[in-house]
This record gives structure tokens, C-alpha cells and sequence, in this order.
């Protein structure tokens, strides 16, 4: 897996993600506590199926020089 979410997007999703699991504590719904577990998971590994589907790839040329993934 090639790296293809960048280091501002990771703490984007990251951070959506701990908020979606906040609400969704905050409102007692698990679907939506569960669904923050995406956006942090795709924010850790830095890879996302979705941007692999779409083409799209957020890490910059020198993250994939220097060996950052």
C-alpha cells in the first residue's frame, strides 16, 4: 500500500474521526461511533481505498522520496 492521504489530510481525518466518535457517544448512536473508526483508520495507515479508486494522491513528492510511505 502506497501512501496516498498527506500529512494535513491525516490529522484532518484523524481529528473528524474523534469527533464523529464524540457526537456519536455524545447522542448514544453506535453507527455513528463506529463510523469515526473509518476516517482514523484510513488516517493512521495513511492509505484510502477511495482516494486508490479515485486516483487521487495526497502525499507530497518528497514524503515519497524520503521513505515517509
Amino acid at each position: 500500500m502506497e501512501c496516498n492521504v498527506g500529512i494535513v489530510e491525516q490529522k484532518a481525518r484523524v481529528l473528524a474521526g474523534l469527533a464523529l466518535i464524540g457526537i456519536g457517544a455524545y447522542y448514544d448512536s453506535k453507527p455513528l461511533a463506529a463510523a469515526g473508526l473509518i476516517p482514523i483508520l484510513t488516517g493512521m495507515l495513511r492509505w484510502c481505498p477511495l482516494n486508490a479508486a479515485l486516483g487521487y494522491n495526497g502525499c507530497g513528492h518528497e514524503e515519497r522520496q524520503h521513505g515517509q510511505y
